[in-house]
């Protein structure tokens, strides 16, 4: 834990460092800062799966990244003859690092092996710095990748038993959705970053406390954990009053008045998820025991699991009514 606390300021620089830079090969030298301190931090604990998944991730970013400083060194050297495959190649490279579709094969599957820190950090944190790159140097792609990654994340995530699956096909699509907000203003995008940020660290401390790796694993017993989980996975799809369909509405509110096809899209594609979780959380809450009242225990984290979800459900409405 104490090489996680000192690699963590680095891990943080390195994003600082690549979004302030205005030099592509200091960009490209922020990427690779991340890239190793990220390593350090999938290494632990250092098991057999974390390590087979720390390598797999690390060739897959080193593609990435060889793909990367090539064609924008070829851009540099031949600055006024810049080619379709030149102009395309880059932000795809980056798709492909950050695990964003149409380069996503990879993600969920090495993302179920990540410790619950690394797989945090890679659904959020690792996002930023290749949003903000594709969006300001590749703009007359955005729109594409961002349909892509709404079309993707909705109908990878129909079906899949696994949680850590469901949760990476979400951040897919929250991914497009961030790239809307992002389109619009960095304000927006700060909000709806945030209030995903929260909501997915939430999810991850439930998986850490529950130990459930897939939906059968939820045991009948676990009414609170059930009713808490759900909501986080509704919240993220963006179902009212739920926290995440605040900032989806704001970003639909001001997106479909000069991008209606992708707004509509996006509004299209959540239902089809929103219909997959509405569905297993009736068939999850169905399976409910009846337990004795003698046999329930107080516990301080279901207590903050139930206080949290009334915040997911309050929050929204109290925003609307303020405003």
């Amino acid at each position: 834990m104490k090489k996680i606390n000192f690699i963590f300021p680095t891990y943080m620089l390195s994003i600082i460092m690549s979004l302030s830079s205005s030099s592509w090969m200091m960009i490209w030298m922020g990427l690779e800062m991340n890239l190793l301190s990220f390593v350090f931090i999938l290494m632990k604990p250092s098991t057999y799966y974390s390590l087979e998944s720390t390598m797999k991730y690390f060739l897959i970013q080193s593609v990435g990244s060889l793909i990367f400083l090539v064609t924008i060194s070829i851009n540099m050297i031949y600055f006024n003859e810049m080619s379709t495959i030149n102009a395309i190649l880059p932000p795809l490279a980056l798709t492909l690092k950050s695990g964003m579709a149409p380069l996503h094969i990879w993600t969920p599957d090495i993302l179920e092996k990540f410790n619950y820190f690394g797989f945090l950090l890679f659904i959020t944190m690792q996002k930023l710095v290749p949003l903000f790159i594709m969006y300001s140097s590749w703009m007359f792609l955005t729109p594409w990748i961002c349909l892509c990654n709404l079309i993707v994340g909705s109908i990878g995530g129909i079906s899949q038993s696994s949680i850590r699956k469901m949760v990476a096909f979400s951040s897919i699509s929250n991914s497009g959705w961030m790239m809307m907000a992002l389109s619009y203003s960095h304000f927006f995008f700060m909000l709806f970053f945030f209030l995903y940020f929260i909501t997915n660290m939430m999810i991850v401390v439930y998986m850490k406390k529950t130990q459930n790796k897939w939906l059968t694993q939820i045991k009948p017993q676990q009414k609170q954990e059930k009713m808490f989980f759900f909501s986080l996975m509704l919240s993220l799809s963006g179902m009212p009053p739920l926290l995440g369909f605040l900032p989806k509405w704001m970003v639909i509110k001001k997106i479909s008045l000069y991008a209606p096809t992708i707004s509509l899209t996006g509004i299209l594609f959540s239902l089809f998820t929103l219909f997959f979780y509405i569905k297993c959380a009736i068939t999850t809450m169905m399976k409910s025991s009846e337990m004795a009242k003698w046999k329930m225990k107080y516990s301080p984290i279901k207590t903050f699991f139930l206080f949290f979800m009334l915040m997911n459900i309050i929050s929204p409405l109290m925003f609307v009514l303020l405003t």
